[in-house]
């Protein structure tokens, strides 16, 4: 197993707040990791300068090795926390849109996903609920074979039965050969899809463990772990 994602002392600050410092910590090949963290942690400002959204901070990141850039976004799938698509756009377009950008968009893919998730190609993308528009996203990020998937609370807003869709469709097409970071404050939802979890608290990583360690070693659920963690930092 190769690493994919490294990050070595990251800082980034807006203003005099500090997003991330000296963030540490490094993604393997083939995992399911969840990133998480209370509210300003860290988390977005993170994916955001690994999907090279955000190109000044201190410290480094590397993508197989490569800083993040022009030369790693055809490698990176990355999924925002928000709508990102033109007003103009029906459903239908997103798969045209997302086609004509990536090179590794697999379209007979996301003709099916959209079917699964039941999403109509003739809708306007103005029309749509925050959950529809969460499955939309999922549909398309997904449809591309990256070898890092960097998905922003993809879980906000979907209803139980289609977040349970959602995650059998990520268990059955993940790739062993890719990698997937998730970033949620859903963490119970996410829990049987993780293979190992990172805690982030004012943007350092406070604790990496694997999760059948936690389950195993604690007989917690992901989420009990999480709660214990806090509250044990806050105490202190």
């Amino acid at each position: 197993m190769s690493e994919i994602l490294a990050a070595s002392n990251l800082i980034k600050r807006y203003g005099a707040v500090v997003a991330l410092n000296g963030m540490t910590c490094r993604f393997q090949r083939g995992k399911i990791y969840g990133l998480l963290g209370p509210n300003a942690s860290g988390k977005t400002t993170f994916m955001k300068i690994c999907a090279a959204l955000t190109m000044l901070y201190g410290g480094q990141v590397l993508i197989d090795g490569v800083r993040p850039g022009l030369a790693t976004k055809a490698k990176v799938a990355y999924l925002p926390d928000g709508n990102y698509f033109p007003e103009w756009m029906h459903v239908g377009d997103t798969v045209e849109f997302f086609s004509d950008f990536f090179a590794d968009f697999d379209r007979l893919k996301a003709e099916h996903l959209l079917r699964e998730l039941e999403l109509e190609k003739s809708k306007l993308i103005t029309t749509l609920s925050k959950g529809m528009m969460a499955r939309l996203k999922l549909a398309v990020v997904l449809s591309r074979r990256a070898h890092l998937f960097l998905l922003d609370e993809a879980f906000d807003g979907v209803d139980p039965v289609t977040r349970e869709k959602i995650i059998d469709i990520i268990l059955d097409t993940f790739d062993s050969q890719s990698t997937i970071v998730l970033a949620t404050h859903h963490i119970d939802y996410v829990d049987k899809l993780l293979d190992e979890v990172k805690l982030l608290r004012r943007g350092e990583i406070i604790r990496e463990v694997a999760a059948d360690e936690i389950r195993q070693n604690t007989g917690k659920s992901i989420g009990e772990y999480y709660l214990e963690v806090f509250r044990h930092e806050k105490a202190h």
